[in-house]
């Protein structure tokens, strides 16, 4: 009789895990050194015993098999971003890229300003995933994040280019129940700037409520 745990598995297996993982990071069950090592032999898994291993700790025993990620219902209900294989990919070429107001936040985005910038505007935002892996693929433009209060950005896997990377009242650290920004990758010419709102931003969204609050999406 074949060995349950020498079964192989495929991605959506991969996928539950590594949603785990990172929920589990999230609640502070995991450093972010500990994900990022086990969200790499995740991802090279083969078979239910590679999981059960870098899971074991995590989830109570019996139910490790049981464990169902969400963000695998929202990619076939939504589309993309919400798997690590398909990320919600924003790129930004002879026009500017702008995501704000009430928008949705998957927890993977790619990001490429290649010659224009890349605006994501968290404040209104809603979002399920604790944990939002943004990857950033340098060009000549510039990346802005703008935050509300008690969110944070880890800045800390950014190869650096040219650009600076600028900080401006945001922890690396969120508090209880908050999301956590991570943005990895590399920049080349264009700078990343990670703040709160500053008195355009409040200006810009008191029109958006003014005129409803919508969602604003400019690709």
């Amino acid at each position: 009789m074949t060995d349950p745990q020498q079964i192989r598995i495929g991605h959506a297996e991969r996928d539950r895990a590594v949603e785990t993982l990172r929920e589990a990071a999230a609640d502070g069950r995991l450093t972010l050194a500990e994900l990022d090592e086990r969200l790499e032999k995740a991802l090279v898994a083969r078979t239910r015993g590679d999981l059960h291993a870098l899971l074991t700790d995590l989830v109570p025993p019996g139910q490790i098999a049981l464990v169902v990620s969400p963000a695998l219902v929202r990619a076939q209900e939504t589309g993309p971003g919400w798997t690590w294989q398909d990320p919600l990919v924003l790129t930004a070429r002879w026009d500017d890229v702008l995501r704000a107001g009430p928008w949705e936040v998957p927890p993977f985005l790619e990001v490429n300003p290649v010659a224009s910038n890349v605006k994501l505007d968290f404040v209104d935002a809603r979002t399920q995933a604790h944990l939002i892996d943004v990857n950033m693929l340098g060009g000549a433009g510039d990346l802005v994040l703008v935050v509300p209060e008690g969110w944070a950005v880890d800045l800390s896997r950014i190869d650096k280019g040219l650009g600076s990377i600028k900080t401006t009242g945001v922890p690396t650290s969120p508090r209880p129940g908050f999301p956590l920004i991570i943005v990895r990758g590399k920049t080349s010419l264009g700078d990343i700037k990670v703040r709160t709102p500053n008195w355009w931003d409040v200006r810009q969204r008191n029109k958006r409520l003014a005129k409803g609050g919508g969602i604003v999406a400019k690709n």
